[in-house]
């Protein structure tokens, strides 16, 4: 029953493949809010470290304002960023959600040519770094957000078997694009969640008068998934000697 199922999901959307289609989301990322209690767990963690929390960081926990984030794509391409928003109302500037959002990181994928990566710069240089694809386990269970009906989708790949990320895809959007590194599904992405963390669709427009055009990154070096985690592991044994 459940291949037939996933059989017909599939149908559906390659039906839906044959037709042009682009589109631009908008996509609101939201955290939840560090408690007082739980801040105080943090600090009184640090202590034992002989680290003292300064108040710039309290501030930082305290201050998780929701971000908006783009996916703009056609048939075959899709190009996510996050809103490049200056903050001038006096709270901090660093963002925890933005930077869990995405950062300054563009995410590119290409159904055609199988590209799939994100452009970072966190390593001090600019680079294109491959993203590992998902491995979704596509459920029978289903339920209308907005205008769409959706089906719930599970990342099995996940490491952590209690925090599994859950997904809302509606085949209706016959595209297998998403925020993130929330690809790979019959149909567009619609909503994630995670334990503290959830990516709402606030705004949909299909087939927009003025034609999307996917700006591809193109500067700095290709590196696999593999050579980024080796070096950030790398990364963390310098900062930790210092």
């Amino acid at each position: 029953m459940k291949n037939y199922f996933f059989t017909l999901l599939l149908v559906i959307s390659l039906n839906g493949f044959s037709q042009k289609i682009s589109g631009k989301v908008t996509y609101v990322v939201s955290m939840e809010s560090y408690t007082k209690e739980k801040i105080d767990s943090i600090s009184k963690s640090f202590k034992k470290k002989n680290v003292k929390m300064d108040k710039w960081m309290r501030d930082i926990l305290e201050n998780t304002p929701d971000v908006k984030a783009f996916l703009e794509f056609n048939n075959t391409e899709s190009l996510y960023f996050v809103e490049d928003k200056m903050q001038n109302d006096g709270k901090p500037t660093y963002n925890v959600n933005r930077t869990s959002a995405g950062g300054n990181d563009k995410y590119y994928k290409n159904t055609k040519t199988g590209e799939y990566f994100k452009e970072n710069s966190t390593f001090g240089e600019l680079l294109l770094i491959e993203i590992d694809t998902k491995k979704w386990e596509i459920t029978q269970e289903s339920k209308k957000i907005g205008n769409y009906l959706c089906y719930k989708a599970i990342d099995i790949a996940s490491t952590n078997r209690k925090m599994k990320p859950v997904v809302w895809f509606t085949p209706e959007i016959p595209v297998s694009f998403g925020p993130l590194k929330f690809n790979g599904l019959p149909g567009l992405v619609i909503l994630v969640e995670m334990s503290k963390r959830t990516i709402s669709t606030s705004e949909i427009i299909l087939n927009p008068k003025d034609k999307i055009i996917i700006n591809k990154p193109t500067k700095g070096d290709k590196i696999t998934a593999e050579e980024a985690r080796q070096r950030g592991a790398a990364m963390w044994k310098k900062i930790e000697k210092q």
